[in-house]
């Protein structure tokens, strides 16, 4: 026993030495603490040793765990001795940046998003308090720097109800407007389920469906899963769990960075409470969210505070905010599609991009149904947004497919989209048409078509028939007849039966 404990004890000794803080460039350098870190730091040290009769005599440390230091305080004593200001600190990475400071309306969190808007000319504080005649007002001349500048105004108003924990609902200074408390919108838990591992067919929650609910595969065009996520637990009675798919392209870099500038695909973020757990979401599941999504695994959070409506009408405020589960899983971007000489291409190319996607879906079907959801709802899945273009019949096949498999578990799939290059008739539409298809073919089922005969092209002739003017005529009966033109120009002689013109018949006297 005496090398364990002098391991033990060399262990202590260095724990207690106190290094000083070395930055680039900066040589050695004296931290300076904040007022009550260096109480904190002094009682996550550990005390003096301890002895015991048990093994001789030796010291050992204390039996009790440190407490944990503020990463808020490490951060500004760090770039207080690198003469960096606090500003430029780096809050907007993952899993950083979201301590309580006191619920503050200007968060440190959000003072990158706040100070975009004031530069802007936008210089409201608390943005709970915009009502939706203000959000929906043109925020610039650029439309694509005005959609941005409204996306930052939302995500700054749903942070700052997140931490504040209440809002006005339905907007601020309306008629009847009262405040709803959301404290109960706790931080949303993430976990990671790994392609490896699916749930066992006893973990699968059979639901009890009343005889008026039968099985339904229903599409919804021009609204977002969200909406329909909200209408759900707003019309049914309490209790009922519903899920939202989330999906994203394999090995994209904006997996992981904190924006949210896109006013529809980032709607998760800028309408709920999802950002505290995607902020978070490394040290939640215990693996980077980037290499845990590109093996195949899918994100499953839980208790997503649902708070706001639809950005189209103003996202107003919701009475009484539900919650929800959102499952995030990453598709390959850009599958093969079939050949458009055929009539194949709004399907796959071959069965390898198609058993991928099954793959991807088959996992979030599953896992809704093991943690008891009675509706799931998901986009069309990797078709024509966040990086990817997959084929959206073939898409809808695959989701037609597992709905029928789990549907004595899920009683009710529904796909929705607000997208607008999803539907037919928008000017900024890349594929004009095919909701209408994709739509026929989740509810329907319809299987892939055989690939359409290609009539081979028929052999013409190589001369063509060209009609000749006059002039082309005459010169041809010059030819024919010889240069006797006097004859041949006489319709009353004719010629004989060999071609040649006929001869005056004599006169008889």
């Amino acid at each position: 026993l005496k090398p364990l404990c002098l391991n033990r004890l060399v262990s202590w000794r260095a724990q207690r030495e106190l290094r000083p803080c070395t930055l680039p460039g900066a040589g050695r350098l004296a931290v300076s603490q904040p007022a009550g870190f260096e109480g904190a730091a002094m009682a996550s040290r550990p005390g003096p040793p301890h002895t015991s009769m048990h093994n001789g005599g030796l010291a050992q440390p204390p039996q009790h765990n440190p407490a944990p230091l503020p990463r808020r305080a490490l951060a500004v004593a760090g770039a207080s001795a690198a003469g960096r200001p606090v500003h430029a600190l780096p809050l907007g990475t993952t899993g950083y940046g979201l301590e309580p400071t006191g619920h503050e309306i200007r968060h440190p969190r959000l003072h990158q998003a706040l100070l975009r808007l004031k530069n802007a000319g936008l210089t409201q504080e608390d943005w709970r308090k915009v009502t939706p005649e203000e959000l929906c007002a043109p925020f610039g001349g650029d439309p694509g720097e005005a959609r941005s500048l409204l996306a930052a105004a939302v995500f700054c108003g749903t942070a700052q109800a997140s931490l504040k924990g209440c809002f006005w609902a339905p907007f601020f200074g309306a008629e009847g407007a009262r405040q709803v408390d959301c404290q109960h919108s706790a931080r949303p838990v993430s976990c990671l389920y790994r392609p490896s591992k699916m749930p066992p067919q006893d973990r699968l929650q059979q639901r009890a469906r009343a005889a008026n609910e039968p099985f339904a595969i229903t599409c919804e065009a021009h609204r977002s899963t969200l909406d329909i996520a909200g209408e759900h637990l707003a019309a049914a009675a309490r209790g009922r769990h519903v899920a939202v798919v989330r999906f994203t392209s394999t090995k994209d870099p904006r997996s992981e960075s904190i924006r949210y500038g896109h006013c529809t695909e980032d709607q998760i973020f800028l309408r709920t409470t999802y950002f505290q757990a995607f902020e978070r979401m490394d040290a939640d599941i215990n693996a980077p969210v980037g290499l845990a999504l590109d093996e195949g695994g899918l994100i499953y959070t839980s208790g997503v505070g649902l708070l706001r409506g639809s950005i189209k009408d103003g996202a107003p405020w919701y009475t009484s905010p539900e919650h929800i589960d959102v499952l995030w899983v990453a598709v390959p971007p850009h599958p093969l599609k079939g050949e458009s000489r055929f009539g194949l291409q709004d399907w796959y190319a071959n069965d390898e991009d198609r058993a991928a996607m099954a793959s991807s879906l088959d996992a979030a079907f599953a896992w809704a149904a093991a943690r008891g959801c009675d509706t799931l709802v998901l986009p069309p899945v990797g078709c024509d947004s966040h990086g990817c273009t997959h084929p959206p019949l073939g898409v809808a096949s695959v989701i037609h497919e597992l709905a029928q498999r789990y549907r004595n578990f899920l009683p009710h799939v529904c796909v929705a989209s607000d997208h607008p290059a999803h539907h037919a008739g928008d000017p900024d539409a890349s594929i004009v048409g095919w909701w209408d298809a994709f739509t026929e073919v989740v509810k329907t089922g319809k299987e892939k078509p055989d690939p359409l005969v290609l009539v081979p092209p028929i052999k013409l002739p190589p001369h063509l028939l060209v009609l000749k003017d006059e002039k082309d005529l005459w010169s041809k009966r010059r030819v024919v007849y010889g240069g006797n033109t006097k004859a041949s120009s006489d319709p009353s002689r004719g010629a004989s039966s060999r071609g040649t013109p006929r001869r005056a018949p004599l006169a008889w006297s």
